[in-house]
């Protein structure tokens, strides 16, 4: 069975995420919006807690309640929808500004890129896994995620 309980979204947003969640808080796994405990469906998509991944692909975002200003968080591998006046990504903290390659207009909804050696703490070709629940910083040096274990992409 599937656990929906956030364990990590890596050490850089590990912080931002536990001053939003507070212990049992679930992301849903078809849009991840960070829901209280107690709810049973996610209160954004409706999906259930325990949903399998076949039916998390029922539910999740609509693409079609997009509007023009909204923006896709490009930082690793978040990828979150935030209203146009968000300043910040509402799921990972990372500021509009450092997203502005995922802007709506000139984008499609997924994941992006960016020049990870601006971070502090790294170097030129360190990689953020892209497994959906892991997401960690792992050195350049290697070829599979310190954590889960999934090879490099």
């Amino acid at each position: 069975m599937r656990v929906p309980l956030l364990e990590s979204f890596g050490k850089f947003n590990l912080n931002l995420q536990q001053k939003k969640m507070s212990n049992g808080d679930w992301m849903c796994g078809a849009c991840q919006h960070i829901n209280f405990k107690k709810r049973d469906a996610c209160q954004r998509c409706q999906c259930p807690k325990f949903a399998t991944p076949t039916e998390m692909s029922n539910y999740g975002i609509d693409r079609t309640e997009v509007l023009a200003g909204d923006w896709y968080c490009s930082t690793f591998n978040c990828g979150s929808h935030n209203y146009a006046s968000r300043t910040v990504c509402y799921r990972c903290g990372a500021l509009k500004d450092y997203t502005t390659t995922a802007m709506i207009a000139a984008s499609t909804a997924g994941y992006y890129t960016h020049d990870s050696s601006a971070l502090p703490g790294w170097k030129s070709g360190d990689w953020v896994c892209n497994r959906l629940g892991c997401g960690v910083h792992n050195y350049a040096s290697r070829m599979e995620c310190y954590k889960c274990k999934t090879p490099r992409e």
